[in-house]
């Protein structure tokens, strides 16, 4: 079982891929509130630390733990069970469905509203 799921992120230097066991249900909601708090460095153009905390938000408290999460070098992850989805740092986009769309309009589609 499982709800097998993997993150894309494309960089200048390089792609990295998380893969998350458990986060197929929620993946664009999840994937839209990471990218929300990383934002203020996704504006500032500062790659490194927006893919840190977009990484860090997905994987949240689990980062102790044994399993549920992995790492991949590449666009090359573990098994896909949903909707593959490419962020792209490098143009501010998020490809899914077949097509691209901007990190900020993604966020405004996929993150609930606070109410």
């Amino acid at each position: 079982m499982g709800a097998r799921t993997n993150f894309t992120f494309v960089t200048p230097t390089g792609d990295l891929t998380l893969y998350s066991h458990w986060g197929g249900d929620s993946k664009f909601p999840d994937l839209a509130a990471a990218l929300n708090a990383a934002m203020p460095r996704i504006e500032m153009g500062d790659i490194p630390y927006a893919l840190r905390i977009t990484v860090s938000q997905l994987v949240g408290p689990s980062w102790n733990e044994e399993t549920g999460f992995g790492l991949h070098v590449g666009r090359e992850g573990g098994e896909e069970s949903y909707e593959p989805v490419t962020v792209d740092f490098t143009n501010n986009t998020v490809i899914h469905h077949g097509s691209s769309h901007p990190i900020q309009s993604f966020i405004d589609y996929n993150l609930p509203a606070m109410v």
